[in-house]
């Protein structure tokens, strides 16, 4: 995988980490920080999973 879109694809994670985990650290009762790093392991690999499947198809073209 290119460099870029490694970068782009990281960027995306912390992104949706943040928004996934937005509200349960930090207060009384919260989950524990380890939470944060598994909802991050799990949406990582997803994306990246996704990410070979498109190259995976090759480009469009005629």
């Amino acid at each position: 995988m290119a460099r870029e879109l490694d970068w782009a694809l990281f960027e995306k994670a912390v992104e949706i980490t943040t928004s996934a985990v937005r509200g349960t650290l930090g207060g009384e009762n919260s989950q524990a920080p380890k939470f944060a790093a598994d909802v991050f392991r799990e949406v990582w690999a997803a994306l990246k999973d996704a990410a070979g499947d498109l190259s995976a198809r090759g480009k469009p073209g005629f």
